[in-house]
């Protein structure tokens, strides 16, 4: 299926919620409206997009062709069946992003997401477990958006206490008599 078909059904199906083509590195990506993230993934799923090869965030702010929603969630889709590839983009407002989770399509979207949560903010919404995957929970603030001030410094918190797994496994190991 070629990208101008996929787009061309896209727009039949979603009507005005396609907001558009973008092109970077001949590639091209079908923008949606927000509104309409989760029902695109369906339609491309009933196209024979069964995998999702990858979720992920982007902050476009101070970029040289400003965009009033400068935070973009992207995703890349593959047919196994007709080998072609899809992508798709929704942009968000930095402040109350929030967009709907693709963990009930695709269950490799739950940590995809839960990492564009910690780095960019975005909340999924229906997400299963939202929470930091990379970053502890009293980090502050989302690393890479470009608004978060690059000296921070973030708050000391106690070491947690942890298993030591290898004293486990000697303790097993002599209780078992084979120390």
């Amino acid at each position: 299926m070629e990208v101008s078909q996929l787009h061309t059904q896209l727009s039949a199906a979603l009507g005005d919620k396609v907001l558009g083509r973008e092109e970077l590195t001949d590639r091209e990506a079908t923008v949606l409206a927000p509104s309409a993230w989760a029902e695109g993934v369906k339609l491309l799923v009933g196209l024979g997009f069964d995998v999702m090869i990858e979720l992920g965030g982007a902050d476009y702010s101070n970029y040289p062709e400003p965009k009033a929603a400068p935070l973009c969630v992207s995703a890349h889709f593959y047919s196994t069946a007709s080998n072609a590839r899809a992508w798709i983009k929704a942009y968000l407002p930095l402040e109350g992003a929030e967009i709907e989770s693709l963990v009930p399509q695709f269950a490799a979207a739950n940590w995809y997401e839960r990492e564009c949560y910690d780095m960019f903010g975005v909340q999924f919404k229906n997400h299963p477990y939202l929470k930091r995957l990379l970053l502890y929970d009293e980090f502050v603030g989302h690393p890479l958006r470009k608004d978060y001030p690059i000296m921070k410094s973030q708050p000391l918190i106690p070491m947690r206490s942890a298993v030591d797994y290898e004293a486990v496994a000697m303790k097993r190991r002599a209780e078992e008599g084979k120390a």
